[in-house]
């Protein structure tokens, strides 16, 4: 029997959403500026767009589910944003890593310069994320539904009816996935069994207490991670695997989280940048040391920004890779290699990021869970690092290669 009053469709699948919203990015240019905005919370303009796939693959990474790439408007950047969609499937299948791994790949390949990983699902979807899920930025079924209340507007490019039709699919997408999540996460139980041990076999009674336990609290829960050394008067222990912080990501990286999920700020870690940022003040005063923001478990770059040195030039402290960096932005290797290399230490090396020069030195990885007394000594080697990086810095500005002074300039120009 067919029911004349149903929806045109019982069952979706994801690519259906991925073909609705790359046809928005290919034929509606206030699409393309709304989803620049948002995405980019602002931070990036609209210019034009350079194209937009389905399933693009890049070898050995596989392919991303949607791949739309723009020209920004302020530096003529080329800048690509990857979508995962989720609509109703289990969440081990999110693949956060190597969607950081694809834009990183796409950057050194020359693809694109800057670029964004975004994860695209119903807004329930994102209750359930665990840190290691994290994408850079979210963009809910929701949000999109909403879109299309406003699209039947002659500026949106889309007539009345073509709306309603795109909105009834995008609110049988929410509905199926909200079903799916509800299916996957019911309420879990915790109980504890205590038997009376002084009563007879036959008059034994089993005393249960049972407590839900909210499955969002449980994704709060991050796995413990240790510290190793990379410098050879440490002890080494195994490094931890990679996550999103190991990555460029833009903007703002894995401390943009869905609305309503950010965690409160990590007493421990938050206190530990406190104490870091009084100890740097004390005894590195020169430094400039810029204090992370953002989420508790994932602030694990320092930037310093000494009053000398120009915008393009910082000294991050990577502490999950163990990289203490002399980074010069949108500047070739070949450019800072002359003056510096009459200079380089035997624990320094010229590294190429992209569009980033580097000089590094190794040093210890540094766990901000773990506290800052407990790693004092760590920390002061690794500033004691930051400082020689300044120094060297300084010593080319003031005498340069041969006696020659170099302005700062021409150190990064």
């Amino acid at each position: 029997m067919i029911d004349l009053a149903a929806p045109p469709f019982t069952l979706l699948a994801e690519r259906d959403m991925d073909l609705l919203v790359l046809e928005e990015m290919l034929s509606s240019d206030p699409f393309k500026k709304w989803l620049v905005s948002k995405l980019y919370n602002g931070t990036r303009q609209f210019r034009r767009m350079i194209g937009a796939w389905h399933t693009p693959s890049l070898e050995p990474l596989g392919s991303v589910d949607i791949l739309f790439v723009f020209e920004e408007m302020t530096n003529r950047q080329k800048c690509a944003i990857l979508i995962e969609n989720k609509i109703d499937q289990p969440k081990q299948n999110l693949q956060a890593q190597r969607y950081f791994e694809f834009g990183e790949k796409g950057v050194q390949e020359g693809y694109w310069d800057e670029y964004l990983t975004c994860l695209f699902s119903p807004q329930a979807y994102f209750s359930s994320l665990e840190p290691s899920e994290y994408f850079s930025s979210y963009l809910s079924y929701e949000e999109i539904e909403h879109w299309f209340l406003r699209a039947a507007a002659e500026s949106n490019s889309a007539t009345p009816e073509r709306s309603a039709y795109k909105k009834t699919l995008i609110r049988q997408a929410i509905e199926q996935g909200r079903r799916q999540m509800q299916q996957d996460n019911p309420p879990v139980t915790s109980c504890a069994i205590v038997q009376n041990q002084n009563d007879s076999a036959t008059d034994k009674k089993q005393m249960t207490s049972c407590q839900n336990i909210s499955t969002e609290a449980l994704a709060f829960q991050s796995a413990s991670q240790g510290i190793s050394a990379q410098h050879s008067e440490m002890l080494f222990t195994p490094k931890k695997k990679a996550s999103a912080s190991d990555f460029r990501v833009f903007p703002g990286g894995v401390f943009n989280l869905p609305p309503g999920y950010r965690e409160a700020e990590d007493t421990i870690v938050g206190k530990f940048f406190n104490d870091m940022q009084i100890f740097v003040k004390k005894l590195f005063p020169e430094l400039g040391m810029q204090k992370p923001t953002g989420s508790a478990e994932e602030a694990a770059w320092v930037e310093f920004d000494p009053q000398e040195f120009p915008r393009e030039i910082k000294i991050i402290h990577k502490m999950p890779q163990g990289f203490m960096d002399l980074s010069f932005a949108m500047t070739p290797l070949a450019t800072i290699q002359a003056p510096y290399q009459p200079y380089m230490d035997n624990d320094m090396l010229f590294k190429e990021n992209g569009k980033t020069a580097v000089i590094r030195i190794m040093v210890p990885l540094i766990d901000p869970q773990k506290g800052f007394d407990t790693q004092r000594d760590v920390v002061r080697f690794a500033l004691q690092k930051a400082q020689k990086l300044y120094q060297l810095y300084m010593h080319v500005v003031n005498n340069g290669a041969a006696g020659k002074s170099f302005t700062p300039e021409e150190l990064y120009l």
